[in-house]
């Protein structure tokens, strides 16, 4: 059994954390993890995904499009961001509330 996990959201959300409970969870059932994340963008508010490769045959933690079974989005518009990685009969759970950027409530010369 081998599962390609992409999870996605913005900073803030636990993406980071939730993949690596989900790795440790993985392992603790005696299975092979790798995970990778972007953590460069991950202030609040930015793009934030993590990789996570469970089974017999993970060599490498990075994933390409259309190699991923579950997509768990957080946030509704980085969840399409990410739809790539999905492989074809893949799933895709996603949060239906978009976390709005702080920059976008400000009014203009404020």
């Amino acid at each position: 059994m081998n599962k390609n996990i992409v999870l996605c959201g913005v900073g803030g959300q636990g993406i980071v954390l939730a993949a690596k409970l989900l790795a440790a969870t993985a392992m603790e059932k005696g299975l092979n993890v790798m995970s990778a994340e972007t953590i460069g963008m991950a202030q609040r508010g930015g793009s934030v995904f993590s990789f996570v490769k469970i089974g017999d045959q993970v060599d490498t933690p990075m994933m390409g499009n259309g190699t991923a079974d579950l997509i768990i989005g957080f946030e509704p518009g980085e969840t399409v961001r990410v739809l790539p990685y999905l492989k074809q009969g893949g799933t895709v759970i996603t949060s239906d509330r978009p976390v709005v950027p702080v920059s976008a409530s400000l009014e203009p010369g404020s």
